[in-house]
């Protein structure tokens, strides 16, 4: 049988104190970078209501993710600065995409 769902994005993690934040895509839906930064706005809400220690560490976030082009879209990247989220480089071709 054939999932009606798949998971395509935002499983984040909270050094095992379980899943903070998750989404599921229907098999046609894409990710363009309004959706991102949506899903990144939620994702921003629910540190705020899951996790405490957030706010006392001044919304402290390091996000590493691919060089797609709905993750480095202009709303994207402003929101991010909005934020101050800090955003780790991920070479365009790196090895890790590999696998």
């Amino acid at each position: 049988m054939k999932s009606e769902y798949t998971t395509t994005i935002q499983g984040v993690e909270n050094r095992g104190h379980g899943v903070i934040y998750y989404e599921l895509l229907k098999p046609n839906e894409t990710i363009t970078g309004d959706r991102y930064r949506l899903q990144l706005m939620r994702l921003s809400r629910s540190l705020k209501e899951k996790r405490l220690l957030y706010k006392q560490r001044h919304g402290k976030v390091i996000l590493l993710y691919d060089n797609t082009r709905p993750h480095v879209a202009k709303p994207v990247k402003t929101y991010l600065e909005m934020l101050q989220w800090e955003v780790l480089p991920h070479p365009p071709y790196s090895p890790d995409s590999l696998f």
